[in-house]
């Protein structure tokens, strides 16, 4: 059993034998040996055959004729018995090989029989190619298919076929690269399995062909291939048909016509549903009965669906709640933006007065200042004019103190002028003593007399202007000491006027300066406020579109309806009309024109 093909190894065919004659069991033995897989069996064989055909030829003995004539009977009956042998040594032997050949014959038909009865379409073929087997069920397969084999073979008779097959295989080498050979002939697809007989020690002994018609399987195969192909497309209603099939192929197909009814039947629902959810319809159900994942997934997408009908139900009341809260944002946004444009306006009004007022500050601090220089300058006059008063006053003092002392001079002067005349008279009279002698003396004393009463009298009337000059002084320097007094006091008034102003002047620059400040700020909250009303402007636009997005919101939630609701409702809240007004008319909406933002916080209109 040392060939590649096992028990078939060992197979021959009974062929008719001529029953007399050694070259005719030689023949025999020789075809059994080429069909045997045991090179020992197959050498005692040949070695037997050898030697019974030179026994025989020779006519040796009895005893060998007796062992080829049931030599003969065995290539018939491989349970014919054997008959006893005695004598020499040499037909001892050979009745041991023929015990052996008789044994192998009988494995040999009962392995030919399993084959012929099997269904195993087997053949055999010599080193030479030629076929020396072939099962009755290839036999039946030709029977079968001659009509194919005749168009692939044309003018071939049924028993050169078989030749003809394996001539083709050997003549197309590309064929037989493989152990499997795959054969269109007509109508029907052949695979040939081609197994070597080899000895042990290599040498080829022949060839096992084993037929398989691929005919059936490939044009299922092709059946199958297609459903599936459609499966993949998503077309699942191709069904293979079972009827003609083999019983295997027809529970094959079964099967699969099964798998694609089922996922017919799962797709269709989920497009049924898929097609009302497309519509708004939240109340339609995958139905049918599924198990295993297609029932999970009808739980899971009816479940979703359900889930989903619930989730539409609070976005329809949570749109309707933010509707109503999007117009109220929408109308607020727009009084902010209406009242925030008015206070911006007044607040620019405001503002250029501050600017007005901040420039006549700024003026009346010149002014002030001006002021101030002005009464330090008359402070400066009316110091001066203070110094000469005092100087005036130490004149006129002193002035005074000359007519007090002309006074006394004049006194002086007038005592010398009454004791002048006094000596005159005592003159005059010592002189009218004297008589003649007095004459002279008389007159000198008259003159002097009268000189002395001139000056009396000049000095009374000196006396009497000096009394008066001395008034007159006194008044003068009582008027300028008033007027010294006058001037001091004018002087701390204009110091005071002076400090006042100065205060003053830096009052007014500290209030210029804070309506400079106030100017600025004022400026900058309206330009802030300005921008408020652009972003309340902005605002009214945003609330505006929300509501409008909302209301677009709640419409296409209505279109979807749950289970218990109505087919179609009206949004809640529509967006309300918002009319363009001027800042000049409080309490009345303005929409305020949209506004762009920069990256870095900047409006532009």
């Amino acid at each position: 059993m040392g060939s590649a093909l096992g028990p078939l190894s060992r197979l021959s065919v009974s062929q008719p034998l001529i029953a007399a004659g050694s070259a005719a069991l030689a023949g025999g033995f020789a075809w059994y040996t080429a069909s045997a897989g045991a090179p020992v069996m197959g050498a005692l064989a040949v070695s037997a055959v050898a030697l019974l055909g030179g026994l025989a030829a020779w006519g040796a003995n009895r005893s060998v004729a007796k062992l080829a004539r049931a030599a003969a009977r065995v290539t018939e009956e491989s349970d014919q018995a054997l008959p006893e042998v005695g004598g020499s040594h040499e037909a001892a032997e050979l009745s041991r090989a023929l015990a052996s050949l008789q044994e192998d014959a009988r494995e040999a038909v009962r392995l030919r029989a399993a084959l012929d009865h099997g269904r195993a379409n087997v053949m055999i073929c010599d080193p030479g190619g030629r076929v020396i087997y072939a099962s009755k069920g290839l036999l039946r397969f030709f029977g079968e298919a001659q009509e194919d084999f005749r168009a692939a073979f044309p003018g071939c008779s049924a028993k050169d076929m078989l030749g003809r097959v394996m001539e083709r295989v050997r003549a197309e080498p590309r064929l037989a690269t493989g152990p499997s050979v795959r054969l269109t002939l007509g109508r029907r697809i052949v695979c040939l399995t081609l197994t070597a007989i080899e000895a042990d020690d290599g040498r080829s002994l022949g060839t096992a062909v084993d037929w398989h018609e691929l005919t059936e399987e490939l044009a299922v195969a092709a059946e199958v291939s297609q459903v599936i192909e459609a499966a993949v497309e998503g077309d699942f209603s191709r069904r293979i048909a079972p009827k003609g099939k083999s019983e295997t192929v027809a529970r094959i197909a079964e099967g699969m016509n099964r798998i694609n009814g089922q996922l017919e039947e799962a797709f269709e629902g989920i497009g049924a549903v898929v097609e009302a959810l497309s519509e708004g319809d939240l109340t339609r159900r995958m139905g049918g009965r599924h198990s295993g994942r297609l029932g999970e997934l009808q739980d899971e997408l009816n479940g979703a669906l359900g889930l989903i009908a619930e989730r539409i139900e609070m976005v329809r009341a949570t749109a309707g709640s933010v509707c109503h809260v999007a117009s109220d944002v929408n109308g607020i946004a727009t009084d902010l933006a209406a009242r925030t444009d008015k206070v911006a306006t007044e607040l620019g009004d405001a503002s250029g007065t501050a600017a007005e007022i901040a420039a006549s500050v700024g003026r009346s601090h010149e002014r002030s200042r001006e002021a101030s220089e002005l009464a330090g300058s008359t402070m400066g006059v009316a110091q001066e004019g203070q110094n000469v008063v005092a100087k005036a006053v130490g004149a006129i003092e002193r002035i005074e103190s000359s007519s007090l002392r002309i006074s006394e001079i004049v006194g002086v002067i007038d005592e010398i002028a009454f004791q002048t005349n006094l000596l005159a008279l005592n003159a005059a009279v010592e002189a009218a003593r004297a008589g003649d002698a007095g004459k002279g003396f008389a007159v000198v004393a008259s003159e002097v007399r009268s000189l002395a009463q001139r000056s009396a009298q000049a000095a009374k009337d000196i006396k009497g202007l000096i009394a008066t000059s001395n008034g007159q002084v006194a008044e003068g320097v009582g008027l300028v000491r008033e007027t010294g007094e006058t001037l001091g006091r004018i002087v701390a008034a204009v110091s005071k006027v002076s400090a006042t102003v100065a205060e003053i002047s830096a009052v007014s620059a500290e209030q210029a300066r804070g309506m400079a400040g106030m100017s600025r700020s004022v400026s900058q909250v309206d330009k802030g406020l300005r921008q408020n009303a652009d972003l309340a402007g902005h605002g009214v636009d945003a609330a505006g579109e929300l509501a409008d997005q909302v209301a677009t919101l709640s419409q296409i939630v209505e279109t979807f309806r749950p289970a218990g609701m109505p087919t179609r409702v009206e949004p809640p809240h529509a967006r309300r009309a918002l009319p363009a007004t001027t800042a000049s008319e409080p309490g009345v909406p303005m929409r305020a024109p949209p506004r762009r933002f920069t990256a870095g916080g900047r409006m532009q209109g």
